[in-house]
């Protein structure tokens, strides 16, 4: 029988083998260089989503003043970088008293808000945090990416004695991409982990943002700085406070 499990409880032990593919360092280059426009001489820093932190050991080397959130406390045990800050909580419910110049994620974690209730409250929870002139980032995941790599998603392997499955699919009727796992460890225990991420039109971020008192200050197609829009696969984007 198979049993249920939480997204990222049991799948944490075999990420880095499913993302090795993944070239972090040239993503983290493209962040640095974001960070850089945004013109912080020291920038606070709090990632969302850090998982095991493939993005973070490069941002490291430039930044200083960095704290890491996962709401995965299995994908945190995991976590590269010793002696790092780390808090398990939730995007749209974040513990923190002290402001931010930057809140960013990467990797569409945002994409996992599958409701603009909680997409509402990452924003709210985000402009609470943020300086005045603070920046919020992100990239998101758009239909037209579901649509052409739905299919390569679908894969199965062995790592470190554990058998997995993934089987992905975009329902593009309700705007959601599932992701099945179904993984056998090392004691012959089999689980199941279903996750799933909504396609947001693009105009749904810009919307979402306003009514929480934020704005789209840019729009990028993502890993450049060229101007993103509803044809792109992926975009990065940039958000920051009406007020400022």
């Amino acid at each position: 029988m198979m049993k249920a499990a939480k997204p990222y409880s049991m799948l944490a032990q075999i990420y880095s083998h499913l993302m090795r593919s993944i070239d972090y360092k040239s993503w983290a280059k493209y962040l640095i260089d974001l960070f850089d426009s945004f013109q912080f001489a020291h920038p606070k820093i709090l990632e969302l989503g850090a998982g095991t932190g493939k993005i973070s050991r490069y941002l490291e080397k430039k930044f200083t003043d960095i704290i890491y959130t996962d709401f995965s406390a299995e994908m945190l045990k995991r976590f590269e970088i010793p002696g790092s800050s780390l808090v398990c909580c939730s995007m749209t419910s974040l513990p923190f008293r002290d402001k931010f110049n930057i809140v960013f994620s990467i990797f569409d974690s945002v994409n996992y808000l599958t409701t603009t209730a909680k997409l509402r409250q990452l924003f709210n929870e985000a402009a609470n945090i943020l300086t005045h002139d603070g920046c919020l980032t992100f990239d998101v995941s758009l239909e037209k990416n579901s649509k052409k790599y739905q299919k390569y998603m679908n894969r199965k392997g062995n790592y470190n004695g554990i058998r997995y499955r993934q089987f992905s699919r975009y329902d593009e009727s309700k705007k959601i991409h599932y992701n099945k796992f179904e993984l056998e460890l090392e004691n012959g225990v089999k689980v199941h982990e279903i996750h799933k991420e909504r396609i947001y039109p693009l105009e749904a971020y810009y919307k979402t943002a306003k009514a929480e008192g934020l704005y789209v200050a840019a729009c990028y197609d993502a890993f450049s700085f060229n101007k993103g829009d509803e044809n792109s696969e992926r975009v990065q984007l940039v958000i920051k406070k009406k007020d400022y």
